[in-house]
């Protein structure tokens, strides 16, 4: 059974059961100032059950958007440790509101899972609170005593979701996933073995628990029942976790996709875990308008992309991926909440801007993460190694605490106070190379390999050793000399391949990336393609061939960001510092520290600028020197501390020098084009640009060139026309525009005068007031707004509602006079009326908006604003 057909299954069971069906709220609880998030169901009936507040119903059924991950409902901490626990999920619920008690809510709820969801009786536990014995007695009608658990308030007295509200015992549903899956001696429900899985809480709210701590019976006892849809998912799919289930899978999938890994690997399913749970909380806390900062909800977002981008690089990822996989969850999820679809370019933008924020920082300190918990003794991480990764990298010290909970670690913060007041050397982290790695062919090397690639893409090599990393089943070949070129300095590494000639067949090994240790031995990573093993290639002389054009590529890359540096200094000033890059085939990407604000002139004029020295075509020699000498010519040199007695200076005609060891091209003209791609900023004083080159360039001009002749034929004019033609057209619907305001207008005092006859009179306060509605035939959302706010003119204090139809979707605002917003709040009224046209809509207490399924259904929302305004005069 898919997800969405038990979501559906279980609003329609209960609506034959005389419930309303009810949207759910978000997940910002605006009205309840006690939660950071909606954390249950129950959230927005809080008022039902405590106060004398008129009742809309008195059974209703949700499903409700969820979030635990900040206050004390917070299950972050679990998230991958077990397969059950999630930031984000839905909740499906029924409730009572002084009607039904525990007797039909239990029944109910044997009726569903047995009947319709037809989930074997056997299977099924119940627990309840200890004394409770009502409870106790009405499960005995269905289950034999031995399977009837009485647990204590701890696990069976639920709430309140918030510091007070509503509280009561409850009893809970089990499945039985049957003995093996146990701690091996008699266990029962309450036991965290993993044998029974709760995935059904029914609580009879009684008490209303007040800020003194004391329960004060409830004005109107009633039920609130929870069940999460992942784990009544995971059951009827009969998948082991949650993350097997459709509402995951295909995440799951996409991550595989993009790491390489794969999900069947034991001790990589928590990660896999930890990112396909927190990218849907992303989703869905974008989508409802919260962005990225270091307070309140920003930074529970912040904390849950930063927590997934540390967890990715558990998977090798070293590119964000967090918005590709957004969209994944827009996929799944879109048919039910399809605000996330009309905003996903906003929740990939925000998204990927916030990897691109933290991903420099973030990756490289999990990275040595990795290494120093692979070496370590205990669980507790020494103070020094834990303050190498703060100041290196900045890491902030929640973050760090965050990636050892993870990993069940903690911290020597006395060590670490002390490093930070001595402020110790900092330390370069060592590559990961071989952290994981076995020797299976040759001998340990002993002395760095030699690198001769700088002369040649072709050598003759000795075979030294070959490793293996189990875990990404990847095998490392060391040779004694190699034209491979390592990742180091923002270069990837060389792709290629390794050849032993034979007299019978010669035997390749395919080199997918080439990366170096801080021993200076270089490993070749890839794997042997066709007949052959290890051993062919460990002692005996080997051909190392590095893909030419891929080679090619990458220096081009690597030669244009050392124009592009240029440039910047040229154009913007001297200031302008390297903070990173990266160079590939297709692209480059350049960080820099600059103090001024760049307009798209600048980025257009360093663009211009390049592409003129490109067409100078200026050789690019190398020279040997020492540091220190390197400088005194004027070479820009960046991080000193990597250097060694000898550098390499990359002089580009005789206006540039800089310091680096990377692979580079002869002339500058064999880039042929350049093409900023990207500019944007990614921290204070922190930019990056972003560009492609060579043929990539060609290709994306090309991309230009077919989009201006789209367009002129659009048009109808000649190419070199077109900006005139769009300037017309921009200002002949300017035109028409003001032309339709002016009708607009018009119309809308028209309709005002016609509506305000049929004005309803009540009272507020002693007050005369009114109340306006009408379901207009013309007209969009503003046109509408314009109305209503002639309407209020006429009136002075009331209440309007107006609505319009589109394509089957009912269009409506609210507009309340301020004196009456105090009593009646337009967005209280849409949340009222929103449940009754199957819509949604938000907005102040003097003026809201909203959208409905159900345009039919206008007068009933007109009557149930009429019983409000009645009710309470």
């Amino acid at each position: 059974m898919k997800s969405s057909e038990i979501r559906s299954l279980y609003l329609d069971f209960f609506k034959g059961k005389g419930h309303s069906i009810v949207s759910g709220i978000g997940l910002i609880p605006f009205d309840d100032p006690t939660l950071l998030f909606t954390s249950a169901g129950m959230v927005q009936f809080k008022k039902f059950w405590a106060t004398d507040v008129p009742l809309p119903y008195q059974r209703a059924t949700t499903c409700q958007k969820c979030l635990r991950a900040g206050g004390k409902d917070s299950d972050i901490d679990k998230i991958g440790i077990t397969g059950r626990h999630h930031t984000f999920f839905e909740m499906l619920g029924n409730f009572s509101f002084g009607d039904y008690f525990k007797e039909e809510a239990i029944e109910w709820a044997w009726e569903f899972v047995i009947e319709r969801l037809k989930i074997p009786e056997r299977d099924v536990w119940v627990s309840y609170y200890e004394k409770d014995m009502e409870t106790k007695d009405i499960w005995k009608r269905f289950l034999p005593e031995e399977r009837i658990i009485p647990l204590s308030a701890k696990d069976n007295f639920w709430g309140p979701a918030g510091d007070t509200g509503p509280c009561g015992p409850c009893t809970e549903l089990y499945i039985d996933n049957g003995t093996e899956k146990g701690c091996g001696s008699d266990c029962k429900p309450g036991c965290e073995c993993g044998r029974f899985l709760e995935f059904w809480n029914l609580v009879f709210p009684q008490y209303d628990k007040q800020k003194d701590g004391a329960l004060a019976p409830l004005k109107r006892r009633g039920v609130d029942t929870g069940m999460g849809l992942e784990r009544i998912t995971r059951i009827m799919q009969k998948t082991p976790s949650n993350y097997e289930t459709d509402l995951f899978l295909p995440i799951i999938k996409e991550i595989e996709k993009i790491s390489g890994y794969s999900y069947d690997r034991e001790e990589k399913k928590p990660s896999f875990r930890i990112m396909a749970d927190h990218i849907r909380a992303a989703v869905f806390l974008i989508d409802e308008n919260i962005l990225p900062s270091n307070e309140a909800r920003g930074y529970v977002l912040r904390r849950v992309i930063r927590r997934a981008e540390i967890t990715g690089a558990d998977l090798d990822i070293k590119e964000p991926f967090l918005h590709i996989l957004s969209g994944v969850v827009v996929d799944i999820m879109a048919d039910v909440y399809p605000s996330i679809k009309r905003n996903v370019e906003l929740i990939k933008r925000v998204i990927q801007e916030e990897e691109e924020k933290y991903y420099y920082l973030i990756n490289s300190a999990s990275k040595n993460f990795y290494i120093a918990i692979e070496k370590l003794k205990g669980n507790k991480i020494p103070g020094d190694v834990a303050f190498k990764l703060y100041d290196t990298y900045g890491i902030p010290r929640d973050l760090l605490e965050d990636m050892a909970s993870q990993r069940g670690l903690t911290v020597d913060w006395n060590v670490f106070e002390r490093c930070l007041e001595q402020q110790r050397e900092k330390a370069r982290s060592s590559s990961d190379i071989g952290a994981r790695k076995e020797l299976i062919v040759g001998n340990i090397p002993q002395v760095e390999t030699i690198f001769t690639g700088y002369e040649k893409t072709e050598d003759t090599a000795r075979g030294i050793a070959v490793y293996k990393d189990e875990k990404r089943d990847t095998l490392y070949l060391v040779l004694d000399k190699t034209p491979f070129y390592p990742e180091k300095g923002g270069q990837i590494g060389d792709r290629g391949e390794i050849i032993k000639e034979s007299s019978e067949f010669p035997v390749e090994f395919k080199v997918m990336d080439t990366r170096i240790d801080e021993k200076g031995i270089i490993y070749h990573e890839g794997h042997i393609v066709g007949m052959g093993s290890e051993d062919d290639f460990v002692g005996v002389k080997i051909k190392a061939a590095v893909d030419r054009e891929f080679r090619k590529r990458v220096s081009i890359n690597h030669t244009a960001t050392h124009l592009l540096h240029y440039a910047l200094r040229e154009i913007i000033g001297k200031d302008v510092r390297q903070a990173g890059s990266f160079v590939g085939d297709t692209k480059l990407r350049f960080d820099f520290v600059c103090f001024k604000q760049l307009s798209d002139g600048d980025i257009e004029k360093m663009e211009t600028f390049i592409q003129e020295k490109i067409f100078e075509d200026a050789p690019v020699d190398v020279e040997e020197m020492s540091l220190n000498e390197a400088i005194d010519k004027g070479a820009i040199a960046l991080f000193h501390e990597k250097y060694g007695e000898r550098v390499r200076v990359i002089n580009i005609g005789d206006y540039h020098k800089e310091v680096c060891g990377g692979t580079h091209i002869e002339r500058t003209g064999q880039i042929v084009l350049f093409k900023i791609t990207g500019f944007s900023s990614i921290g204070q004083n922190l930019k990056r640009i972003e560009a492609v080159t060579y043929s990539e360039a060609l290709k994306r001009m090309n991309m230009y060139r077919k989009a201006v002749n789209d367009i002129s034929e659009k048009f109808n004019t000649d190419e070199f026309k077109i900006l005139a033609a769009v300037e017309k057209l921009i200002q002949e619907n300017e035109e028409k525009g003001r032309v339709i305001k002016r009708y607009e207008d018009i119309l809308a005092s028209q309709f005002s005068s016609k509506l305000t006859e049929k004005k309803e009179s009540f009272r507020v306060d002693d007050e005369q007031a009114y109340f306006v509605s009408g379901l207009l035939n013309i007209g969009n959302g503003n046109f509408i707004s314009s109305v209503a706010d002639s309407v209020m003119k006429e009136i002075k204090e009331g209440v309007v509602f107006l609505g319009t139809s589109s394509e089957d979707v009912m269009l409506f605002v609210v507009k309340v006079s301020f004196c009456c917003s105090k009593k009646f709040p337009a967005r209280e009224i849409v949340k009222e009326i929103a449940g009754i046209i199957e819509g949604q809509g938000g907005g102040s207490d003097v003026f809201a908006r909203g959208n409905g399924k159900k345009p039919e259904n206008y007068n009933k929302a007109v009557g149930r604003i009429k019983e409000i305004l009645r009710i309470q005069r």
